[in-house]
């Protein structure tokens, strides 16, 4: 099963993408998923959301 993937905004504005689960924020490609502007962490968000994309540190499975 897939993580509840979220968006949170930070202290200076931006947005980052984590999992709800372990409240770690996603990396992608060695990157994490934080700095975002809104309209980039809603992409994210979709296409994690709809296993186009899969995060660096999700846990494997069986």
């Amino acid at each position: 099963m897939a993580g509840a993937f979220e968006k949170r905004q930070t202290e200076d504005g931006l947005w980052e993408v984590y999992d709800e689960d372990s409240d770690e924020v996603i990396v992608m490609d060695g990157l994490p998923l934080s700095g975002l502007d809104e309209d980039e962490a809603n992409d994210a968000l979709r296409k994690l959301r709809a296993g186009e994309v899969s995060p660096d540190n999700s846990p494997e499975m069986p």
